[in-house]
């Protein structure tokens, strides 16, 4: 039995399927967010115009404006085969296997924080209740941000602070 169906409509319909086999098989985190409960392996990275958030090979973090270093973790050769999660504690850490190699240190209760990587350069983890709690200080421009204190009476701004790349490579 001949099909009733011209060309065109079977076109359309394989895109049609198409776009929605691609809506099912693309990450459920956005290229520029990290929500948490997710993760970042070895080489993968968020990127935002002509910056890049890369959890690099030799398991350092680093944040690049146009392929130059401007924060990073300085966890190169600490370990090997490491990770990046963003936990439903709010606590950003870096992981070899089990054991953590770095952390944000803004763990709270359980949420549905995440981390994102702004059009201002700045990396921050906002929590359920969009109040940054974390931050890597490389705004640009005039923006700003209000960094909440953590519980432990320390603040994120002077955690991340020491992580810019300007004070690790004077």
């Amino acid at each position: 039995m001949a099909s009733s169906l011209s060309s065109p409509t079977i076109l359309l319909l394989l895109l049609s399927a198409a776009t929605l086999f691609s809506f099912l098989t693309t990450p459920a985190y956005a290229a520029d967010r990290l929500n948490a409960g997710q993760s970042l392996r070895s080489k993968k990275s968020l990127a935002r115009g002509p910056y890049l958030f890369i959890m690099q090979q030799d398991c350092n973090l680093v944040l690049y404006d146009n392929n130059r270093a401007v924060w990073a973790t300085g966890t190169n050769g600490r370990a090997n085969n490491c990770y990046l999660k963003m936990q439903t504690d709010g606590n950003l850490v870096i992981y070899s296997g089990s054991r953590a190699i770095w952390a944000s240190n803004t763990n709270r209760q359980i949420g549905n924080y995440y981390l994102i990587l702004q059009r201002d350069r700045n990396v921050v983890i906002y929590d359920n209740s969009n109040n940054a709690i974390w931050a890597t200080g490389t705004n640009v421009g005039n923006a700003a941000i209000v960094v909440i204190p953590h519980s432990n009476g320390t603040t994120a701004a002077s955690g991340a602070a020491q992580n810019k790349v300007k004070e690790l490579y004077p």
